[in-house]
């Protein structure tokens, strides 16, 4: 039984083992004017902050279920805080590279685990549709202070800043169980025999691809566009604000329309929110665009974990759901990297918007059906 203070720790985990990718543009912004990268270096530099995360979800499949909670969210924690430590004692792109990879690695696992404990609470879409708010908030304060992070010396406060949100995380790893609900023991092979889940793990793939691509160059398409890092990050705060307004709106929604139906009104929404957001719009329409794009990221997010949950009976999958999304948010900016043309965005806003019709196939069969296989 997963109480109120082991869904609380939870929920702050997820915020803290996401939170390199929730502020990435925060993160990118700073370690340009730290470490002087070129554009298509942004690109790869976000797929290794998410590279990790792939590698970590994946290998949860073998231990979240048979490990104690409290040692593998310290394990995880240590190694995120760890890398976010050493990254402010290193110059140039590569070096760089290796430690946000340790960093992925970590936060991953540590996110990994915060969803299954919140998958095992009996209203999980409601848990899942918390964590995500707690997420945008978090994002809010993050991008609010992007004009601080983006000045000289502002990538090592940022490191250290997160640094401390890992400690708050070691002080509530002991609220979490230390186990949750039993399944039988499954390798990777298994869990994607589960044909829906399967159909719902990619689907959660592919919108990560399209999310990877936009959220590591929305702070490049603002500079573009000309707007100074202060009203950027005042402008995404905003913008990225409206996306609590998705989760709690599909939390309050609940299971009252079923899961597909607002799937796919959710990345409709995301698609026209794509096709307006350029480097030749003003302000209001930046925030607009950021704004109707974050509300429907985050009200997709929930139904798609209470998609792959509904299709699952290994009650494993849920805790593999972050690979996928990692490995999507990891291989859209690269692919993004190797497309763009010196002055043009438009790359970025046409792999989004092809990704997220790949993952809307994919996801209707995936939401049919009864419980299971």
């Amino acid at each position: 039984m997963i109480d109120a203070r082991a869904s609380s720790a939870a929920i702050v985990l997820s915020i803290t083992g996401a939170s390199g990718f929730l502020i990435m543009p925060v993160v990118l912004g700073a370690a340009v004017i730290e470490l002087q990268l070129s554009e298509s270096q942004v690109g790869f530099l976000a797929s290794m902050l998410m590279a990790g995360s792939v590698i970590s979800a994946i290998s949860a499949i073998f231990w979240v279920r048979t490990v104690d909670w409290h040692h593998a969210a310290r394990l995880a924690l240590l190694a995120q805080g760890v890398g976010l430590l050493l990254v402010t004692r290193v110059d140039g792109f590569a070096p760089a590279a290796v430690l946000f990879l340790l960093v992925s690695l970590g936060g991953g696992a540590v996110y990994s685990l915060a969803l299954t404990v919140l998958s095992d609470h009996v209203r999980s879409e409601r848990m899942f549709g918390y964590s995500i708010t707690g997420q945008v908030a978090f994002q809010v304060l993050g991008l609010l202070f992007l004009g601080l992070f983006t000045l000289p010396g502002g990538f090592d406060r940022l490191m250290l800043g997160l640094t401390a949100l890992v400690g708050v995380g070691l002080a509530l790893a002991s609220w979490l169980p230390r186990s949750g609900r039993t399944g039988p023991l499954v390798t990777v092979a298994d869990v994607l025999k589960q044909g829906r889940a399967t159909l719902a793990l990619f689907g959660c793939l592919f919108f990560f691809f399209n999310v990877g691509c936009i959220w590591a160059y929305i702070e490049r398409i603002g500079n573009a566009a000309g707007f100074a890092p202060e009203q950027l990050g005042t402008g995404l705060a905003i913008g990225v604000s409206v996306g609590m307004l998705g989760s709690l709106t599909a939390s309050w929604q609940g299971t009252r329309f079923g899961h597909l139906h607002p799937l796919i009104a959710g990345m409709l929404g995301t698609i026209v929110s794509v096709i307006f957001l350029r480097t030749d719009m003003i302000l209001a329409g930046f925030i607009t665009a950021v704004a109707v794009y974050n509300f429907f990221w985050n009200y997709s997010l929930t139904f798609q974990y209470a998609v792959v949950a509904a299709a699952d009976h290994s009650g494993r999958c849920v805790a593999v759901t972050p690979a996928f999304h990692a490995a999507g948010a990891a291989i859209g900016p690269a692919v993004a990297a190797l497309l763009l043309t010196p002055g043009s965005f438009l790359a970025v806003n046409l792999l989004a918007i092809a990704s997220v019709v790949i993952s809307m196939l994919l996801f209707v069969p995936a939401a049919r059906g009864p419980r299971g296989p």
